[in-house]
């Protein structure tokens, strides 16, 4: 019965060792350790689909190796042209505000999100990008909540549902509010 009870015991001790544990020993030689740890470092790599099809290797697919995820081309050029579009309207109508809103007139621009505060009871334009849908969305105290798509050939975003462009849009509605002379023409150039 001693006999059984070490026996046990044992058996117990290798269920309850750590899998890290039972790799072999530094005994059998240096290429079975480094075997062991390439065949671990390819299972910790995986693969993540985006919204292009599966057949086009480079596009729309994102790898993911040890927690580290890196972007695909067409997310790296949405970031840049978004943030480039939203420093440029950061940069025109910070000018604008200063001439023609007031003192209540408030700008910030912060981790892709520009707050427009207009002052004086007027409301507050929310712009940021969404990169899970590489669009640009507009909360506007005038028209509402948009969502524009970037046309790559006119360097404009655009609402897909009338067609107007976003500078169009705000352009219009900024100056309806308080005048002077405002050129959001070329944010994305």
């Amino acid at each position: 019965s001693r006999r059984l009870l070490s026996s046990l015991a044992r058996g117990a001790g290798r269920l309850a060792a750590p899998r890290s544990t039972r790799f072999a020993p530094i005994a059998f030689g240096a290429a079975s350790s480094v075997e062991a740890f390439t065949r671990r470092e390819r299972m910790s790599t995986s693969r993540v689909c985006d919204w292009m099809p599966a057949k086009s290797e480079s596009a729309g697919v994102v790898e993911q190796r040890r927690g580290v995820k890196t972007e695909s081309k067409e997310e790296m050029v949405f970031h840049k042209v978004a943030d480039e579009m939203l420093h440029n309207l950061q940069d025109a109508v910070e000018a604008w505000g200063e001439d023609n809103a007031g003192d209540d007139f408030d700008l910030s621009h912060e981790m892709g999100v520009v707050t427009i505060a207009m002052g004086s009871g007027k409301g507050t334009y929310v712009i940021n990008k969404q990169a899970p849908n590489r669009q640009i969305w507009v909360s506007s105290p005038v028209s509402g909540p948009l969502r524009y798509d970037y046309d790559p050939a006119r360097k404009a975003w655009f609402y897909h549902r009338d067609g107007h462009l976003l500078h169009e849009r705000l352009r219009e509605e900024l100056l309806g509010m308080f005048g002077g002379d405002l050129d959001l023409e070329g944010l994305n150039e």
